[in-house]
């Protein structure tokens, strides 16, 4: 019985399942900063992060035994094919190092709450959180470019062209949708995790201005490098929706993951804008110069700051624009109703399926770059829209990652329990049976991917 169980649910694994680390994670770290902040949202922030931990931690050990269970039965070169070369899976892998990042978020937020209280603690806690941002942006760069390659480099006949007369066209035609970003993302994603720590007064103390000034440089070169790479593909998938249109009813949360890189691209070039100046005004001191040096010192990193500012408003307008677009896509399909020909159950489009999940991170994210731009520019110029904004987007996010994780935990448990009582998940010919999976109680494995591809 448990054995069976354990190999339901090894089989069940999809590289999607690191999104409810996103999603839980995320609303950990809006609720530990919240625009309103209150000692019961922080307590909150707690648990939510301690569920982001521990779901991290069995999806991680899920994939390795998942990986183990298919070489054995097949080869490793039959799971590379699948997992890295086939885009019903390869696209996914980007959700493994943002749902990391939210966590490392929180590690450094943690480490600089308790910087007075305790100071040895806290930059030990930091040096860890670099490390692992480090294995993170080095994760980040495997699979945006890795990935990136193998869809570059030659089409995976899986299926065949079927009815389309070429892979050009079929890929055309089915492929040049909103999750192509999902390998790019983390770039911006982990650009940005570093300005929440690089220039935290514990530096100061953990590490070196060589090092400071290095992690400056690669983090303004990733998030460059990611932005132009997102808008590029954003640019293609607008000519998609010119062609293709809006996806249909089961993919349409996907529209959302347009707003991860416009509200995590606006929270990144704050931060980063802003470290800049705190560098400047750490190193660069303005005694015993010059005029022609004091200006120089002065001016140049509020250039930084302006352009900042500017880029990342644009960013947020970008955001408001896809939020609205996407909200109508949704309610576009309201009366619209799909029947299930194997089981005769009628979907709608707020029946529970993966894609849901498509919307907490980016959501988030945009709760995020609107505080930060509050933070950072309301003692200027009254910006309290801004706050606003950041705590609806935040609620958002946070309430919806909840009923997710509740769908979620339902019908694992529902049919984890059914396929434990079977004998076997494979035929006595050899081949696979066909698991439902938990994500849709009404949609095969292969039919519940197309959610988000």
């Amino acid at each position: 019985m448990v054995a069976n169980w354990v190999l339901a649910l090894t089989r069940q694994f999809d590289p999607f399942m690191f999104m409810m680390v996103m999603g839980v994670g995320i609303s950990s770290n809006i609720l530990y900063s919240f625009p309103y902040p209150a000692r019961w949202l922080r307590i909150c922030s707690y648990i939510m992060f301690a569920i982001a931990c521990l779901i991290f931690i069995a999806v991680q050990a899920l994939q390795i035994l998942h990986l183990i269970v298919y070489i054995k039965e097949k080869s490793f070169r039959e799971y590379f094919n699948d997992f890295f070369r086939n885009m019903k899976h390869n696209l996914f892998w980007g959700t493994y190092p943002m749902g990391l990042v939210t966590i490392i978020n929180f590690l450094g937020a943690l480490s600089k709450a308790n910087t007075t209280k305790s100071p040895t603690n806290s930059r030990n806690l930091m040096i860890f959180v670099y490390v692992l941002w480090w294995y993170d942006l080095a994760v980040c760069l495997v699979i945006a470019w890795g990935i990136s390659f193998l869809i570059w480099h030659d089409y995976y006949p899986l299926e065949g062209i079927g009815n389309y007369p070429s892979y050009n066209i079929k890929m055309a035609s089915e492929n040049m949708k909103s999750v192509l970003l999902l390998d790019i993302i983390p770039l911006v994603v982990v650009a940005s995790s570093c300005g929440t720590f690089t220039m935290s007064e514990i530096i100061f103390h953990a590490f070196n201005r060589n090092i400071q000034l290095i992690t400056l440089v690669i983090c303004a070169l990733t998030w460059l490098h990611a932005i132009i790479f997102v808008f590029i593909l954003i640019a293609i998938y607008f000519w998609s929706l010119y062609i293709n249109k809006i996806p249909p009813m089961t993919q349409v949360f996907t529209l959302f993951l347009l707003l991860g890189p416009m509200g995590q691209g606006s929270f990144g070039v704050l931060l980063l804008t802003d470290n800049i100046k705190k560098y400047a005004g750490k190193y660069y001191p303005t005694d015993n110069i010059t005029r022609e040096q004091e200006i120089l010192t002065i001016a140049v990193p509020w250039c930084f700051k302006i352009l900042g500012m500017v880029s990342a408003m644009a960013l947020l307008a970008m955001g408001y624009f896809f939020t609205v677009i996407s909200v109508v896509s949704i309610l576009s399909y309201y009366n619209k109703k799909e029947i299930e020909n194997e089981t005769g159950k009628v979907k709608r489009v707020y029946t529970f399926h993966k894609g849901f999940w498509g919307m907490t991170f980016p959501m988030g994210t945009m709760s995020l770059g609107n505080e930060e731009l509050y933070v950072q520019y309301n003692q200027y110029v009254p910006l309290y829209a801004f706050r606003v904004l950041g705590t609806i987007y935040g609620g958002v996010c946070v309430c919806w990652s909840i009923l997710c994780l509740l769908c979620t935990l339902h019908e694992y448990s529902k049919k984890m329990l059914h396929a434990a009582r079977k004998s076997s998940l494979f035929s006595e010919s050899g081949t696979e049976k066909t698991t439902v999976s938990p994500y849709n109680s009404i949609e095969s494995v292969e039919e519940s991917n197309s959610a988000l591809d």
